[in-house]
């Protein structure tokens, strides 16, 4: 099953620390990695169908973007095939343009049937995945409810309709990440995030993974299950989560 990882911060932050120790703590999942970051509200992502981890070594350029990325909200992603091909097509993050943002998804799921979905609006090129069409689904119900609202409280109500939608038409387990650049938006309903923050060593920023034991060894907390089998919706806003919801 693929790993993600997530930084949160109020300001342009880098994680040169944490993101190597997610890497090799994540090692099993071999086939293609990505990191995705914002510069000046615009989208950035590197990714390869490269093993992150090949003869006691981290991929090369992970390591050197580990240690050059600053942003606000820093995502990653290691990839262990589930569906579609090894490529760089299929590495996550993917990125969107909608509601007046660029967005950036990573998903470590498992939902066979939303891969039969056709958007009617601009596609992830190439890629044929669970993980592409989830996205493109998302973004076509999100723009069927709003345009340029970008307001908390409304994307957040927005994006729980959508996922309820999703999941009564296909199916399946999800669990992503998904950001505009202002706001980190995390949503599971088959595994558990770890996070963290207020430590010393993070001086202000907030860590997610999916990894269970957390990637240090300070205390790391178990987000809460749902209170439901649908599944729990965060949105994390600076080095807080300031929303979150049962689905």
């Amino acid at each position: 099953m693929c790993d993600l990882f997530a930084l949160s911060a109020k300001k342009d932050y880098s994680a040169p620390e944490f993101l190597p120790i997610f890497a090799v703590r994540a090692k099993k999942n071999m086939d293609g990695w990505g990191i995705g970051f914002f510069r000046k509200h615009h989208a950035l992502v590197e990714k390869s169908a490269e093993q992150i981890f090949h003869s006691g070594q981290l991929h090369d350029s992970f390591q050197r973007l580990a240690r050059v990325v600053k942003s606000r909200i820093i995502i990653c992603h290691l990839r262990f095939r589930t569906s579609g091909l090894i490529d760089e097509c299929h590495a996550h993050p993917f990125v969107l343009k909608f509601g007046g943002h660029d967005w950036i998804f990573a998903h470590n799921g498992k939902a066979p049937a939303i891969e039969s979905y056709r958007s009617s609006g601009i596609t992830i090129e190439d890629a044929i995945s669970d993980s592409a069409r989830a996205f493109e689904y998302l973004r076509d119900r999100m723009e069927d409810h709003h345009r340029h609202d970008s307001k908390p409280e409304k994307l957040f109500n927005t994006l729980s309709n959508s996922i309820s939608q999703m999941i009564d038409q296909y199916p399946g387990d999800y669990n992503f990440l998904l950001s505009n650049g202002h706001l980190l938006f995390a949503f599971t309903n088959h595994r558990q995030f770890m996070f963290m923050k207020g430590s010393e060593k993070l001086k202000g920023a907030f860590l997610l993974t999916t990894l269970a034991r957390g990637l240090t060894k300070e205390k790391w907390l178990r987000v809460a299950k749902a209170s439901n089998r649908r599944g729990l919706l965060l949105a994390i806003s600076g080095n807080d989560v300031i929303m979150h919801q049962s689905i």
